[in-house]
């Protein structure tokens, strides 16, 4: 029995072909043209995904699945309408492409292009944040966090939550530790004039005056789209020790 022509049409949608059906009801799926899996199972409460990356499931916020995750898959979870499947599978396509190895590997690659004399650790540093920001603009959609907008690509910035001289190597090309944002908001959030909730509410900072706040329209800041359960401990970081409270 196949597939639901709902989850085929998802996968399809977001990148992924399907390729083979296990013998315990998983159907494989991978990342076109390239090796990155998951596995999908339909039940009568949605769907079912399974990756190989431990915690991958829960920091996109899909609610665990009481099962077994087939060979191969270590964490799983339930999208229970098309909505959250859809962008379930959307945000485990960018996030299993461009994981933090992945980018790490990749500015590797990048600075050994680079004669060894050259390679300083501002070089690093800004080869690093072209890795980064590429990997955003996929999972944000190429548009800003906060607005929505779809603004010209030179106008978006990677804004780290914990900032880079200040994380590990494995935070600083971690996709959840970073916002694409337009290049004002970026700046504001960069020098800890705006942070953000638990739940993406814009918080101002009370360094700011009333003047400034209505010159630069802060009170009309809407939230931001979306905040994954990934995202939270970096936005607690920023709110702790970037934040100008």
């Amino acid at each position: 029995m196949g597939l639901p022509v709902l989850v085929t049409k998802a996968l399809a949608d977001t990148g992924y072909d399907l390729i083979e059906e296990t013998s315990d009801g998983w159907f494989v799926a991978r990342v076109s043209g390239s090796s990155v899996k998951l596995a999908v199972q339909s039940v009568a409460a949605g769907a079912i995904l399974a990756v190989p990356e431990p915690r991958l499931i829960q920091q996109i916020g899909l609610e665990a699945a009481a099962c077994t995750p087939p060979v191969g898959m270590t964490s799983v979870g339930v999208a229970s309408s098309p909505v959250q499947l859809y962008q379930g599978l959307r945000m485990l396509h960018s996030l299993q492409t461009h994981p933090a190895a992945a980018l790490s590997a990749k500015l590797e690659s990048r600075l050994a292009a680079i004669p060894e004399t050259e390679r300083t650790r501002e070089v690093r540093q800004r080869i690093g944040q072209d890795v980064f920001r590429e990997a955003l603009m996929e999972l944000w959609d190429g548009r800003c966090a906060l607005s929505g907008v779809a603004v010209p690509v030179a106008l978006l910035r990677a804004s780290h939550a914990k900032p880079w001289a200040g994380s590990r190597d494995d935070e600083r090309l971690d996709p959840f530790n970073g916002l694409l944002l337009a290049v004002q908001f970026d700046a504001l959030f960069d020098q800890g004039f705006i942070a953000f909730g638990e739940e993406g509410q814009t918080i101002i900072s009370s360094g700011i005056t009333a003047g400034a706040r209505q010159f630069l329209r802060l009170d009309e800041l809407p939230q931001l789209r979306f905040v994954l359960p990934g995202h939270r401990e970096y936005l607690r970081y920023h709110r702790v020790h970037v934040f100008r409270a």
